[in-house]
C-alpha cells in the first residue's frame, strides 16, 4: 500500500524546550509540570501524567520552555536520543527535547508509534563530541508516511494491543529485578555496622589492588561497525542487553581508554543521567569498553563478592547517597570521586554465601523470563515493520 510521504512540520508543530535557573528559588517548586529526558526512562506505557520537578510561572517565563498542551508527542533528542511519550496532561520540557504538537491530519499514537519504529535513524542524525543530539533543524527535516486519519488510528490501536502484551513480560523481570532487594534487605536490612560490627569498605578499597574506579570513554565518535562494543547508560537500564547491536567504537579510540576494558564481573553503575543504575558486566562483555557515563568496579572477590556489592549499590541506602551527591549541570552528573567514596558495609562470608545461593535462584527465572521477552520484542519489532509498510 502506498501513502503520501510528508514532512513533519506539514502535520506537528515542533517545539524545544529549556531550563530555569537551578539557583533561583522562585523558579521552582510550582504547579507546572516539567519534564527531562529521565523521567522517561522507565516509563511504564506511553503517556506521561506527572513529572518529579515542577516549575513556577515565573520560572517558566524566565527561559524559552514552553508549555505544552495535552497529546503532544514528547521526543527526547539528547542525553539519551530517542525516548518518546504523549503528555496526558500539559507539560513543559527541558532543552533535552524536541516535542511535536499535532495538527488534525495525525493521530498522536501514530506519530509516538512511528518515533519509536524508528529510533535506530533518528539516534543516527545525532551530532556533538561530548555528547550527541538531535537539533531542532534536524527534527524538522524529518519525513514521515501519512495514511488516512482512521488508518493511523487503526494501526495505532494494533501496536497499542501488541505493546500491552510485550510489558506484561518486562514487567514479570521487573518483578524479579525487585525480589533481589526483597531478599537483601530481609537479610540485611539498612546494614547497620556500628550494631554488627562489621567492617565498612569504600567501593575504592574493595578493587583489586592494581585496579581503581574509574569511567570510560570521553568521545566516543561514530559508529565504527567493525569496532569495539561500547556500553552506555542506556544499555545498564535495558531490560534484556542486546550485546550484538550496542554501539562500537574505533580500535584506535579504544586504545586510548585501556583502564576502561572490560573483562567480564565488573560492577557497571551509571554516573550521569540515569544515576545509579547498576548490573554486572557478564563474561560476553569482555574487550568491550564503556562511555564516560559509567563507572567501572572490577571487586576483588576476596575482598567481598561482587554480586552482593552490586546489590548493595541497589539499595536504598546507597541509591540516596547518590542521589544527595548529584550534580545537576546539563544533566544530572555523579563524580567518580563520589562513586569511589561510597560505603560498603561487609557482612561475613558466610552470610554473603547464603544470599548469592538465594539470589541465583533469581537469577535462573530471569534467563527464562529474558529469553520470553526477547522473543516478543522480536514479534513486536516485526509487527511495527509491517505496519508502516502499510501490511496490517
Amino acid at each position: 500500500m502506498s501513502w503520501p510521504v510528508v514532512g513533519i512540520t506539514d502535520v506537528a508543530r515542533v517545539v524545544g524546550g529549556a531550563t530555569p535557573k537551578s539557583g533561583t528559588e522562585e523558579y521552582w517548586n510550582g504547579d507546572i509540570l516539567w519534564t527531562t529526558p529521565k523521567d522517561l526512562t522507565n516509563l511504564d506505557g506511553k503517556f506521561l501524567s506527572d513529572t518529579p520537578r515542577k516549575i513556577t510561572e515565573q520560572g517558566l517565563k524566565s527561559c524559552s520552555a514552553e508549555v505544552l498542551p495535552a497529546n503532544s508527542v514528547l521526543f527526547s533528542s539528547r542525553a539519551p536520543i530517542g525516548h518518546v511519550a504523549i503528555n496526558s496532561v500539559p507539560i513543559a520540557t527541558n532543552q533535552g527535547f524536541k516535542s511535536f504538537v499535532p495538527t488534525e491530519h495525525i493521530d498522536a499514537s501514530f506519530l509516538y508509534w512511528w518515533l519509536d519504529a524508528n529510533r535506530s535513524h533518528l539516534q543516527s542524525m545525532g551530532t556533538g563530541a561530548t555528547f550527541k543530539e538531535v537539533s531542532k533543524a534536524a527534527v524538522e527535516r524529518i519525513k514521515i508516511p501519512l495514511p488516512p486519519l482512521e488508518e493511523q488510528k487503526r494501526i495505532a490501536g494494533i501496536l497499542d494491543q501488541a505493546d500491552a502484551l510485550r510489558r506484561l513480560r518486562t514487567r514479570a523481570l521487573d518483578k524479579l529485578n525487585t525480589l533481589g532487594q526483597a531478599i537483601f534487605h530481609e537479610m540485611f536490612g539498612e546494614v547497620d555496622a556500628s550494631v554488627r560490627n562489621w567492617p565498612t569498605l569504600s567501593l575504592a578499597d574493595l578493587v583489586f589492588d592494581d585496579d581503581r574506579v574509574n569511567y570510560g570513554v570521553v568521545q566516543p565518535g561514530d559508529h565504527a561497525p567493525d569496532g569495539v562494543p561500547i556500553i552506555r547508560v542506556a544499555d545498564l537500564s535495558a531490560p534484556v542487553m542486546d550485546f550484538a547491536s550496542v554501539k562500537r567504537i574505533s580500535k584506535d579510540i579504544d586504545a586510548n581508554y585501556a583502564r576502561s576494558r572490560l573483562k567480564g564481573g565488573e560492577i557497571l553503575i551509571g554516573c550521569v543521567g540515569s544515576i545509579g543504575t547498576a548490573m554486572i558486566a557478564p563474561k560476553e562483555f569482555k574487550g568491550a569498553n564503556i562511555a564516560r557515563a559509567v563507572a567501572r568496579i572490577a571487586v576483588d572477590p576476596k575482598k567481598c563478592n561482587p554480586e552482593f556489592v552490586a546489590e548493595y549499590v541497589r539499595s536504598d541506602l546507597v541509591q540516596r547517597y547518590f542521589q544527595k551527591e548529584v550534580r545537576l549541570v546539563a544533566q544530572p552528573t555523579l563524580n567518580i570521586k563520589q562513586i569511589r567514596e561510597t560505603k560498603i558495609v561487609v557482612p561475613p562470608a558466610d552470610l554473603q554465601a547464603i544470599f548469592l545461593e538465594r539470589l541465583n535462584v533469581i537469577m535462573e527465572n530471569k534467563k527464562k523470563a529474558a529469553k520470553s521477552y526477547v522473543k516478543q520484542q522480536a514479534l513486536f519489532t516485526s509487527l511495527q515493520h509491517c505496519a508502516f509498510r502499510g501490511e496490517l
